[in-house]
């Protein structure tokens, strides 16, 4: 009898701090989701993000100074749907040497692409939940979150001198 009153008090106290864990949980998603800065669970950091979709973002007009240098580029659209922004215009170079004064192309010069490093945010498959996506729990639903990543993109392309590695004879 004994034993059994205190396998009871001991499972309620386990069910209490479940709904205890969860509580904190939906606690800190929604302090995370109203922006008052990060929150650290279970060892994972947790960020409130906020895309408005009404955003435009606003568009120069570039093309006139990728025909008019020296090192002409010209831009292709990259798809990636697992990615936001999911359209990002990359550089391409159109000649290996650089343009003259003159219009005609130098090969005692190089054309190289420009490259800037910004951050995206990629989708990853995992589990939803407080412990973003780690350890697998029974009652928890595979979804999707999003990940903070940095990814090299094309800007433009200049004139650089080649490099010349001399061998020792």
């Amino acid at each position: 009898m004994l034993l059994v009153m205190v396998f009871r008090g001991l499972l309620v106290l386990g069910l209490i701090m479940s709904l205890d864990g969860r509580k904190k949980c939906q606690e800190t998603k929604r302090k995370a989701a109203n922006g008052s800065g990060p929150v650290e669970v279970f060892g994972v950091m947790t960020v409130g993000l906020v895309l408005d979709p009404n955003l435009k973002t606003a568009v120069f007009p570039v093309l006139h100074k990728a025909t008019r240098s020296l090192s002409p580029w010209t831009y292709s659209d990259t798809y990636d749907e697992t990615r936001v922004p999911q359209h990002i215009s990359q550089a391409q170079c159109q000649r290996s040497g650089c343009l003259t004064p003159d219009g005609e192309e130098d090969m005692g010069l190089e054309s190289k692409p420009i490259l800037h490093q910004t951050l995206v945010l990629r989708r990853v498959q995992g589990e939803k939940g407080c412990s973003g996506g780690k350890g697998r729990k029974k009652g928890r639903k595979k979804g999707y979150f999003y990940k903070l990543d940095s990814e090299s993109v094309n800007v433009g392309c200049t004139c650089v001198r080649p490099s010349v590695f001399h061998q020792k004879q």
